[in-house]
């Protein structure tokens, strides 16, 4: 029971050497084929800003430097996955890494054209807080893509009673469409570990809808 209380607060925030040793690529492999679903639901333009938050060992921003010539911004809470992708990407100059939160990005308002949050969900502090600050942080018209695994699937590990929240698609669509955005398609994949998971993509719409 200890190891499963270590493992799952590695997963919400990874820490020390083995944080950023053997967590990040970690989460690079058993987040493959979500990274790739959110990649092909964000339809990133050639010229895009994207964000992405809770990147973890960093293969999402990887896939999305390659989808754009604009911005790929990272914010983390995990200093070790910062540290570990400013040194990944240190000759890369389209890309930005921050530590933060995404209750309080280091962004201005309406500076990134899509943002993503990839099997993060489960630890936001206050998600409604968060889905808020990306409809700040995101352009009218951008989008908005959020992979989770449901809760059918995270119960498969006995660890997820330690810090992870569990969401079902229904109260992700809520959170999404109170905080500006509209439009909620779904897609669901498979891989292994996990076997399954959801990823909900979102249109931001005026600035008028979020006030």
């Amino acid at each position: 029971m200890p190891g499963l209380r270590w493992l799952a607060a590695q997963f919400a925030r990874p820490s020390g050497l083995a944080g950023r040793l053997l967590l990040g690529p970690w989460l690079d492999r058993i987040g493959a084929a979500m990274n790739r679903l959110t990649l092909e639901r964000l339809e990133v333009g050639p010229a895009d800003d994207v964000l992405e938050i809770g990147f973890g060992g960093g293969g999402l921003l990887a896939l999305l430097l390659e989808a754009t010539g604009g911005r790929v911004i990272g914010v983390d809470v995990s200093a070790p996955m910062v540290d570990r992708a400013r040194r990944r990407f240190a000759r890369q100059p389209r890309v930005e890494v921050h530590l933060g939160s995404v209750e309080a990005t280091p962004l201005s308002d309406a500076s990134v054209d899509k943002a993503c949050s990839v099997n993060n969900l489960y630890f936001w502090p206050d998600p409604a807080a968060g889905m808020r600050e990306l409809a700040r942080v995101v352009r009218p018209g951008g989008r908005l893509a959020i992979a989770f695994e449901p809760p059918e699937e995270l119960r498969k590990w006995p660890g997820h009673r330690f810090g992870f929240r569990l969401f079902e698609e229904a109260e992700v669509r809520v959170l999404m469409e109170q905080a500006g955005f509209g439009a909620i398609r779904r897609a669901e994949g498979r891989g292994r570990k996990p076997d399954r998971f959801l990823c909900l993509t979102g249109e931001r719409a005026g600035s008028e809808a979020a006030s």
